[in-house]
């Protein structure tokens, strides 16, 4: 009995060795050498694929703005009548964790015979500009402007190069940098042409009109940086002159006819004092506090 019962066990045994040697061979068991396939997340995504998320990004915040625009739109073409119309009002695309501000602006803006609509689009990360030209029931752009990262400060209406238009300024300051730079970019009202010029940028800029005159600060540090004046000329601006502090003579300057790091006295003309025409334009202050 003892001896059945011990080939019985055996038996057993060599079934169990025996299933355990196929399953091996059959290749579904997994040993050390095997490894698990990974899932690639968000930060692990090649080049490509990262610049293919970002246009996909672009296309879908592109396609939010344009709703926004046909909605200002539909808004403001049963006001193109009227002769004053503001509006302000938020909207938020179904898909979108971000809301859109809408400033709708109708009007004689830049208070001669031609009535506009001017379009403002705000979003978390940028600022869109539109201004519109109104005949009837029908607006033809002028300006169109993105302003990015959040440097956008305002926008405004002023004859900036005195030949008595009022000409459309966007106003904002970049988001780095070292030193006092206020920034404009003018577009000049054409009205014989019916539209506005390209922009021009300038710098910590004062505009005076009366004169046809810029004066302002270049963008450096102060003890460095220096004075400019441009004079309109048409449509052209021509540069006048420029004042730094002299870096070797404490408390004397130099007048120079171009743009200069750090001139010495043979490279301008020497002044004892700043000309007072300078002295109460914006950011002065950083120019003569040094």
């Amino acid at each position: 009995m003892k001896k059945t019962t011990n080939i019985l066990t055996l038996v057993i045994l060599t079934i169990i060795l025996g299933c355990g040697q196929t399953a091996n061979q059959d290749g579904n068991s997994i040993t050390k050498n095997d490894s698990i396939p990974k899932t690639t997340s968000k930060n692990e995504l090649t080049k490509e694929e990262r610049q293919k998320q970002i246009e996909e990004d672009n296309r879908i915040d592109s396609l939010r703005l344009n709703i926004a625009l046909k909605d200002a739109f539909k808004i403001a073409q049963t006001e193109f009548k009227t002769d004053n119309f503001k509006k302000e009002y938020e909207i938020q695309p179904d898909d979108s964790s971000y809301t859109i501000k809408i400033e709708i602006l109708i009007g004689r803006l830049f208070k001669d015979n031609q009535k506009y609509f001017l379009l403002r689009r705000h979003i978390p990360w940028a600022t869109y500009l539109d201004l519109y030209k109104v005949q009837d029931d029908k607006a033809e752009q002028l300006i169109n402007r993105e302003q990015d990262g959040m440097t956008y400060i305002r926008d405004t209406i002023f004859d900036a190069n005195g030949d008595g238009h009022k000409d459309f300024l966007v106003h904002w300051y970049p988001s780095s940098g070292c030193c006092r730079r206020d920034v404009y970019n003018v577009y000049l009202n054409q009205p014989d042409k019916g539209n506005f010029t390209n922009d021009y940028e300038f710098i910590n800029p004062t505009f005076s009109a009366k004169e046809k005159i810029i004066r302002g600060v270049e963008y450096g540090h102060p003890g460095e940086v220096g004075l400019y004046k441009y004079k309109w000329n048409g449509l052209q601006v021509d540069t006048i002159e420029f004042i730094y502090p002299d870096a070797n003579n404490k408390g004397q300057f130099i007048k120079t006819k171009k743009g200069t790091y750090r001139p010495t006295e043979k490279e301008g003309v020497v002044l004892k004092t700043v000309p007072k025409e300078y002295q109460k334009i914006e950011s002065y202050e950083w120019f003569s506090d040094f």
